[in-house]
Protein backbone atom coordinates (compact mmCIF):
# COMPACT_ATOMS: atom_id res chain seq x y z
CA UNK A 1 0.00 0.00 0.00
CA UNK A 2 1.41 3.38 -1.01
CA UNK A 3 1.94 6.30 1.33
CA UNK A 4 -1.06 8.12 -0.12
CA UNK A 5 -3.34 5.10 0.28
CA UNK A 6 -2.22 4.67 3.91
CA UNK A 7 -2.74 8.37 4.53
CA UNK A 8 -6.23 8.28 3.01
CA UNK A 9 -7.20 5.28 5.16
CA UNK A 10 -5.82 7.00 8.26
CA UNK A 11 -7.64 10.25 7.44
CA UNK A 12 -10.90 8.40 6.92
CA UNK A 13 -10.59 6.71 10.32
CA UNK A 14 -9.66 9.98 12.02
CA UNK A 15 -12.51 11.86 10.35
CA UNK A 16 -15.03 9.20 11.40
CA UNK A 17 -13.71 9.26 14.97
CA UNK A 18 -13.98 13.07 14.96
CA UNK A 19 -17.51 12.86 13.60
CA UNK A 20 -18.56 10.38 16.29
CA UNK A 21 -17.28 12.62 19.07
CA UNK A 22 -18.74 15.81 17.60
CA UNK A 23 -21.89 14.62 15.86
CA UNK A 24 -24.20 16.42 18.30
CA UNK A 25 -23.26 19.79 16.81
CA UNK A 26 -22.16 18.63 13.35
CA UNK A 27 -25.68 17.34 12.64
CA UNK A 28 -27.03 20.88 13.14
CA UNK A 29 -24.92 22.32 10.33
CA UNK A 30 -25.98 22.65 6.72
CA UNK A 31 -24.77 19.53 4.94
CA UNK A 32 -24.13 19.13 1.22
CA UNK A 33 -24.71 16.23 -1.17
CA UNK A 34 -22.02 13.52 -1.25
CA UNK A 35 -21.30 11.11 -4.12
CA UNK A 36 -22.53 8.12 -2.09
CA UNK A 37 -26.06 9.51 -2.14
CA UNK A 38 -25.84 10.90 1.38
CA UNK A 39 -24.80 14.23 2.79
CA UNK A 40 -21.65 15.47 4.47
CA UNK A 41 -20.47 18.57 6.32
CA UNK A 42 -18.90 21.42 4.32
CA UNK A 43 -15.43 20.85 2.85
CA UNK A 44 -13.69 23.53 4.87
CA UNK A 45 -14.94 22.00 8.10
CA UNK A 46 -13.64 18.56 7.05
CA UNK A 47 -10.27 20.01 6.01
CA UNK A 48 -9.98 21.99 9.23
CA UNK A 49 -10.75 18.97 11.36
CA UNK A 50 -8.40 16.55 9.64
CA UNK A 51 -5.56 19.05 9.39
CA UNK A 52 -5.62 19.34 13.17
CA UNK A 53 -5.81 15.55 13.57
CA UNK A 54 -3.06 14.59 11.09
CA UNK A 55 0.24 16.46 11.55
CA UNK A 56 1.66 15.42 8.17
CA UNK A 57 -1.04 17.44 6.39
CA UNK A 58 0.69 20.63 7.48
CA UNK A 59 3.31 19.92 4.82
CA UNK A 60 1.06 18.20 2.26
CA UNK A 61 -1.88 20.58 2.00
CA UNK A 62 -0.04 23.72 0.73
CA UNK A 63 1.23 22.07 -2.49
CA UNK A 64 -2.17 20.44 -3.08
CA UNK A 65 -3.85 23.82 -2.62
CA UNK A 66 -1.37 25.39 -5.06
CA UNK A 67 -2.31 22.79 -7.68
CA UNK A 68 -6.05 23.17 -7.13
CA UNK A 69 -7.48 25.56 -4.51
CA UNK A 70 -10.99 24.05 -4.76
CA UNK A 71 -11.73 22.55 -1.30
CA UNK A 72 -14.24 20.08 -2.77
CA UNK A 73 -11.56 18.63 -5.06
CA UNK A 74 -9.16 18.40 -2.12
CA UNK A 75 -11.70 16.58 0.07
CA UNK A 76 -12.37 14.24 -2.85
CA UNK A 77 -8.64 13.67 -3.44
CA UNK A 78 -8.16 12.79 0.24
CA UNK A 79 -11.00 10.26 0.09
CA UNK A 80 -13.28 12.16 2.48
CA UNK A 81 -16.15 13.00 0.13
CA UNK A 82 -18.68 10.66 1.77
CA UNK A 83 -21.54 10.70 4.25
CA UNK A 84 -20.00 9.78 7.63
CA UNK A 85 -23.30 8.33 8.83
CA UNK A 86 -23.48 5.96 5.85
CA UNK A 87 -19.86 4.92 6.32
CA UNK A 88 -20.33 4.26 10.04
CA UNK A 89 -23.40 2.12 9.28
CA UNK A 90 -21.35 0.11 6.75
CA UNK A 91 -18.60 -0.42 9.29
CA UNK A 92 -21.06 -1.53 11.96
CA UNK A 93 -22.58 -4.05 9.55
CA UNK A 94 -19.13 -5.35 8.56
CA UNK A 95 -18.09 -5.63 12.20
CA UNK A 96 -21.25 -7.55 13.09
CA UNK A 97 -20.76 -9.90 10.14
CA UNK A 98 -17.13 -10.43 11.04
CA UNK A 99 -18.03 -11.09 14.67
CA UNK A 100 -20.68 -13.64 13.64
CA UNK A 101 -18.14 -15.39 11.43
CA UNK A 102 -15.73 -15.65 14.36
CA UNK A 103 -18.42 -16.97 16.69
CA UNK A 104 -19.84 -19.53 14.26
CA UNK A 105 -16.97 -21.67 13.01
CA UNK A 106 -17.42 -23.33 9.67
CA UNK A 107 -18.37 -26.98 9.76
CA UNK A 108 -15.88 -29.42 8.31
CA UNK A 109 -16.89 -32.39 6.18
CA UNK A 110 -16.33 -34.61 9.21
CA UNK A 111 -18.72 -32.45 11.25
CA UNK A 112 -21.35 -32.59 8.52
CA UNK A 113 -20.99 -36.35 8.21
CA UNK A 114 -21.29 -36.75 12.00
CA UNK A 115 -24.47 -34.63 12.08
CA UNK A 116 -25.93 -36.59 9.17
CA UNK A 117 -25.25 -39.84 11.06
CA UNK A 118 -26.97 -38.53 14.21
CA UNK A 119 -30.02 -37.44 12.18
CA UNK A 120 -30.28 -40.84 10.55
CA UNK A 121 -30.10 -42.60 13.94
CA UNK A 122 -32.75 -40.27 15.37
CA UNK A 123 -35.14 -40.96 12.51
CA UNK A 124 -34.88 -44.79 12.93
Amino acid sequence: MSFIEKLKASLKDKWLDYYLVNQSWLKKMTWIQSPDGGKRPPCLLILGAISSLEPSLKELLPPFCDLNPDPTKLVDLLGLNFDPRVELEKRATEAATSQEAQILPLLTDADTEYLKKIREETIK
